[in-house]
């Protein structure tokens, strides 16, 4: 539970950069000078882990732990230099050239593109060599309640930025995240591309098997420790539903209006590379693009329900897999 905790602050400076929004004057100046002020302290942090004696690294969040100093580091370094670029006008109208919807002069854009920044860093541990190694060795499992946390999370981060109780209200705020009624012609085209991505996961998952078997054995091992608390239908549609709601509201919903179908692909699929990358990174950013398609030609409803039914699909496949797995075990001389 110590997401929400975290996330208290989060939705605070998020509030506010909607509020200084709307005042404009000094305010926005000063928010950018706090956003530029906390990125450099984190730059400073992370040249200071650089020289952190190792007898220290035990005071380290879980996360870092997993890495050598030099690594965290620098990511920490890329992390708090990308925020503060993106704190300075001159970098926000280069970038506004490139991402059209972005506008140079609002904090909360501001705010988007230093908060894409960390996401990204966060993604970035695990692609430091060693780092399946160490994240199979930490054995670490996730909850339930873990899960529902962070999508929670992703859910009040999509409402608190486009302005829920400050700039829109309710009305506006569905129309801005296109959460509307879906026609039963969206829904069956939903359906089919369902299907075709559980397909499609499937003939990923047999190729990359005969490619790289010891991968996918690791990548096994690490999801059985991190997923095999999950052994029935409903907490793998609690799953499922939680992370197609959260995270297409958070990607789909909120982010790919400014940044466009691509860039948020893109960035989704890195945000999902928590196990380093592999023919199923690919596989997940053509399932971005299809859901950012569905989300611009019918609405981020229709993107929920496809996520969700995917994933509790793949769910199923593998808790079928347990199940036949354990017959034949029971049933063997």
């Amino acid at each position: 539970m110590a997401i929400l905790a975290f996330s208290l602050p989060v939705l605070a400076v998020i509030f506010t950069a909607n509020y200084v929004n709307i005042r404009g004057g000094g305010l926005r100046m000063a928010f950018n000078l706090f956003l530029f002020a906390v990125n450099f302290l984190l730059l400073i942090a992370g040249i200071g882990l650089r020289f952190l004696p190792p007898d220290l690294t035990g005071f380290l969040p879980p996360g870092l732990q997993l890495l050598d100093s030099y690594m965290a580091s620098i990511t920490l370094i890329g992390m708090g230099s990308w925020g503060m670029l993106a704190c300075l006008n001159p970098a926000r109208r280069a970038l506004a050239r490139i991402f059209p919807a972005i506008k140079p002069e609002s904090v909360v854009h501001t705010l988007a593109l230093v908060m894409v920044g960390y996401l990204i860093g966060n993604a970035t541990f695990s692609l430091a060599p060693g780092a399946l190694d160490a994240l199979a060795e930490a054995g670490i499992e996730v909850s339930l309640v873990d899960v529902l946390a962070q999508n929670l999370l992703f859910v009040l981060v999509s409402f608190a930025g486009v302005g829920l109780l400050v700039r829109r209200d309710s009305a506006a705020l569905n129309e801005r995240l296109g959460l509307l009624r879906p026609t039963r012609g969206q829904l069956w085209t939903g359906i089919r591309w369902m299907v075709f991505f559980v397909i499609l996961q499937g003939c990923v998952g047999v190729t990359w098997t005969l490619i790289n078997p010891s991968q996918v054995e690791q990548l096994s091992g690490i999801n059985e420790a991190l997923l095999g608390n999950f052994d029935t239908v409903w907490e793998w549609f609690l799953l499922a539903a939680a992370a197609g709601l959260g995270e297409e509201l958070l990607f789909r919903g909120a982010l790919q209006p400014i940044f466009g179908i691509l860039p948020t692909s893109l960035i989704f699929a890195v945000s999902h590379v928590q196990y380093g990358l592999s023919p199923a990174t690919l596989t997940i950013f053509l399932l971005s693009t299809v859901l950012g398609i569905i989300r611009k030609r019918s609405n981020t409803t229709v993107a929920i329900l496809v996520h969700t039914g995917y994933n509790f699909t793949l769910g199923l496949l593998s808790l079928l897999a347990v199940y036949l797995t354990q017959f034949v075990q029971q049933a063997g001389p």
